[in-house]
């Protein structure tokens, strides 16, 4: 979908809502506020006109042959009297409860109601006694207090709305009560007026929405689809793409981070063919001041071997995506550290570990770091155990040897394809240190040579004395890590 047209939806979409939210509320306060005052009049009207229509001359008719008495006339002309006091008074009656039933007692004078110029059998007024069949909870409320209709109802007459009060006797008993139907056309005449007013408020809307699209198609969406555009172009590959921002807004503000993306992009297109063959990220800016090839140096670093003791039984009980996650979450502890402690890890073997302290640059006290570096991988793997809960029988346990020496750290492989690493007996020394950590039942081996370089070592680190490590003639001087 194109974002003109999606900004013509959103546009339309938020005039809808608040023209149509607003003409909602307006609609429904003025029906309400119409539908109160109409009520408001029948009440009025309802409780005026019964206080002058007698009870007992009321109670007197009783049957449709009462129809004639003087009292029903006088009644009827009371009524009639009423329905001329408002152009909107359609009928006015009186009904009494007899027999658990609503009946008429006097009811409105024939009228021409249809204006045909006969009066049907339907427009003659009901007999003393008829039953009103199905009477609304509002006139039974009217035989004990005033009351009006809910809302306006239809029948044969149109849209209609009743107001009701009770007719008392000499007594002060509600003996019957006085209806009167109001016409309600109007009323829905004026509903609809605002409904139609509504509609056209929707209309102007649409209108402005559509016009604020053509304006923000303007302003908005040619910068945008230039910026499409030049990005079509990056994807490409064409990485010398640039756009001329026009003004000072946030979309010239944005096309000129584009250009400066693109800037950057060409240079992570050389860091990606060139850097991306080395693995060490730490080695980058010693790297990049000087041509790539294969080769290297001899530099005396610190060596660090880290291994897990038992993974591969551990291995065979466990489904390998368990392995990975395992392997994932100790990994990420592990280089943290290594990092941390200014330290670089040269390359993952299975398992293990090898991490490189002094290379490209020295810190001045890499065995020191080295060291430290280990006793936390060692408090870490523990602390592993227990944040994932392990158990016995999963519990990881690592071990750590350090040598310090002489070795080649360069690029090895091909000019298509090398990689930074670093090799020498330094390198076999450290591992065989820390394949040595199991029979002298201990989970950090150093050399001597490295605790020679470190001022003050930690009192939980002794001097265990020179130790035959495997492939190798001479013995090595060896500190440990007590239990």
């Amino acid at each position: 979908m194109k974002l003109s047209l999606r900004i013509f939806i959103l546009m339309f979409a938020v005039a809808f809502t608040i023209s149509g939210a607003t003409g909602s509320y307006f609609y429904i306060q003025s029906r309400q506020a119409m539908l109160e005052a109409v009520q408001e009049q029948l009440l009025t009207a309802a409780k005026a006109f019964s206080g002058t229509i007698a009870g007992d001359d009321l109670e007197i008719l009783t049957h449709p042959e009462h129809m004639d008495y003087p009292e029903y006339l006088k009644i009827q002309r009371i009524l009639h009297h009423i329905t001329q006091t408002n152009q909107d008074f359609l009928f006015a009656y009186t009904m009494r409860l007899q027999d658990g039933e609503v009946v008429f007692v006097v009811d409105s004078p024939p009228s021409d109601d249809t204006g045909d110029g006969t009066i049907s059998e339907a427009e003659m007024p009901e007999p003393i006694g008829a039953v009103y069949a199905h009477p609304p909870s509002s006139l039974l409320q009217g035989f004990v207090r005033p009351a009006t209709d809910d809302h306006p109802h239809q029948d044969q007459w149109g849209w209609t709305i009743s107001g009701y009060a009770p007719i008392k006797n000499s007594q002060g008993r509600n003996v019957g009560l006085l209806g009167i139907d109001m016409c309600a056309d109007r009323f829905d005449e004026k509903l609809s007026a605002i409904r139609r007013a509504g509609f056209l408020s929707l209309g102007m809307a649409a209108l402005m929405a559509g016009s604020f699209t053509w304006l923000l198609t303007r302003t908005v969406t040619r910068p945008v689809k230039s910026l499409q555009q030049g990005f079509d172009r990056v994807a490409r590959g064409d990485l010398e793409t640039s756009l001329e921002p026009r003004g000072n807004d946030e979309l010239a503000q944005l096309t000129r981070q584009f250009n400066q993306m693109v800037r950057e992009l060409r240079e992570k297109q050389i860091l990606k063919t060139s850097l991306g063959k080395m693995l060490p990220k730490e080695a980058v800016s010693s790297i990049l001041s000087n041509n790539l090839r294969l080769g290297g140096e001899t530099v005396r670093v610190t060596i660090l071997f880290c291994d897990l003791r038992r993974f591969t039984a551990m291995s065979e009980k466990l489904p390998p995506k368990i392995i990975v996650s395992l392997l994932n979450d100790y990994f990420t502890a592990m280089v943290e550290v290594v990092e941390k402690h200014s330290g670089i890890v040269d390359k993952f073997i299975g398992d293990k570990i090898m991490a490189v302290f002094g290379h490209p640059s020295s810190s001045g006290r890499d065995q020191l770091n080295a060291l430290n570096a280990g006793l936390e991988m060692i408090n870490r793997c523990d602390e592993l155990n227990s944040k994932l809960g392990l158990g016995d029988n999963l519990r990881l346990e690592n071990s750590i040897g350090i040598h310090t020496g002489q070795v080649l750290a360069g690029n090895i492989g091909s000019p298509e394809r090398m990689e930074y690493t670093i090799m020498g007996d330094a390198v076999n020394t450290a591992a065989r240190l820390e394949a040595k950590t199991r029979a002298m039942n201990t989970r950090l081996a150093v050399s001597q040579e490295t605790a020679g370089q470190i001022e003050s070592l930690p009192a939980n680190l002794e001097f265990s004395g020179d130790q035959s490590l495997e492939g190798r003639t001479g013995k090595l001087g060896v500190y440990v890590l007590k239990r």
